[in-house]
C-alpha cells in the first residue's frame, strides 16, 4: 500500500503548471467559443421594438422578454414557415446523405479491388476536381439547369426555365460522387488482403455477397465519418436553395434565413434581428448536436484509413 510520501510524490510528478496554464487557455478558448451561441440565445428575447432601440452589451438581457421568436421557431408564423423549412432541409440532407454514402463506397470499391486500363489516372483526374472552388460552377450550374432538355417550358436547350425553382435542384443536382469519400473507402479497402475476397469466393460467396456482407461492415467507421461530414455540408448549404429556387416552399432554413433579413423588415425597412437570430440558432443547434454525439467517428474513420493529421 502507497505511503503518504509516495501519493504526495505521484501528484507532484502529475501535476505541472504547464498543465494548469493549458486548461485555463482550453477553458477561456471554449468560453470565446460559446459566446455566438449565448448572445443568440439571449438575442430571441428581445422584441423588435426592443433590439433595435436599445443599446446592447456583452451579454444582452431584455428588460421586457418576449417568448414570441421561439414561438415562431418552433409553430412557424406568416412571416416565416418554420416548419416546411425545416423540413425541406431535413429531406435534403437524408437524400444527399444516402446517395453519398452509396456511391462513396461503390467508387472506393471500384477503385480498390477492380483493375480496369487508366484506373490511376481516372481517380487522380476526380482528386483533381476537389482543388477547383465550388464558386467557379455556380453559373454554369445555373444555366446547366435553365437549359435543362424538355423541362420547364424548353424545347431542347431553350426556351423555358428547366428544372429552375423546382425540386429537381434537389434531386438531380444532390446526388453525386462523394470524391473524398471514395478515397477514404477506397485506402481502407486496399488495407484489406485481397486473400480474404477470395477466400469468400472459395465458399462460394458470390461478388455482391462479397461487397455488401463483408467489405461493407468493416467500412462503417468510415461511412460514418461520411454521412456526418455530408450531412452537415447538405445541412448548412446556402447556395443551392438560394441561387436556383426563388419560391416561399422550395426553400432550406439557411437560405430562408437570409431572404427573411430584407422579407422580415418592418415599416421603416428595419429588419427583425431577433427572429432572424431565433431561426439562426434553430439551424445551428441541430448541426451542433450532431457533431457533438458522432464527434468520435470522425476521428475513428480517418483514424481507420490511415491518414494522419
Amino acid at each position: 500500500m502507497a505511503t503518504t510520501a509516495e501519493i504526495r510524490k505521484q501528484v507532484a510528478v502529475q501535476f505541472k503548471p504547464t498543465h494548469l496554464f493549458a486548461h485555463i487557455v482550453l477553458f477561456g478558448v471554449g468560453l470565446i467559443l460559446l459566446y455566438p451561441l449565448v448572445f443568440m440565445i439571449l438575442a430571441g428575447f428581445f422584441s423588435r421594438a426592443e433590439f433595435t432601440s436599445s443599446v446592447l452589451g456583452l451579454l444582452p438581457i431584455p428588460k421586457e422578454p418576449t417568448l414570441r421568436n421561439y414561438l415562431v421557431l418552433f409553430y412557424g408564423s406568416t412571416e416565416a414557415g418554420v416548419q416546411k423549412y425545416f423540413i425541406n432541409s431535413s429531406i435534403r440532407t437524408v437524400y444527399n446523405t444516402f446517395w453519398a454514402l452509396l456511391t462513396s463506397f461503390l467508387a472506393g470499391y471500384v477503385f480498390a479491388r477492380l483493375k480496369f486500363k487508366g484506373k490511376d489516372q481516372l481517380f487522380l483526374f476526380l482528386l483533381g476536381t476537389q482543388m477547383i472552388p465550388g464558386t467557379i460552377a455556380l453559373i454554369p450550374t445555373y444555366l446547366e439547369y435553365a437549359r435543362f432538355p424538355f423541362a420547364g417550358g424548353n424545347h431542347i436547350f431553350n426556351g423555358g426555365t428547366g428544372i429552375l425553382d423546382t425540386w429537381w435542384v434537389y434531386l438531380i443536382g444532390g446526388p453525386s460522387i462523394n470524391i473524398m469519400g471514395a478515397f477514404l473507402v477506397k485506402q481502407s479497402i486496399e488495407k484489406i488482403p485481397f486473400e480474404l475476397d477470395e477466400a469468400a469466393k472459395v465458399d462460394g460467396a458470390s461478388t455482391i455477397r462479397i461487397i455488401f456482407q463483408l467489405l461493407l461492415p468493416l467500412q462503417l467507421p468510415i461511412m460514418a465519418y461520411i454521412a456526418i461530414t455530408t450531412a452537415l455540408g447538405t445541412w448548412n448549404d446556402f447556395a443551392t436553395p438560394f441561387f436556383y429556387t426563388s419560391t416561399d416552399s422550395l426553400q432550406t432554413l439557411p437560405a430562408a434565413i437570409t431572404r427573411l433579413s430584407s422579407a422580415a423588415a418592418g415599416p421603416a425597412g428595419i429588419p427583425n434581428w431577433p427572429l432572424i437570430i431565433t431561426l439562426g440558432l434553430g439551424a445551428t443547434i441541430p448541426a451542433l448536436l450532431m457533431f457533438f454525439f458522432f464527434q468520435k467517428y470522425i476521428v475513428q474513420g480517418l483514424a481507420n484509413t490511415g491518414i494522419k493529421g
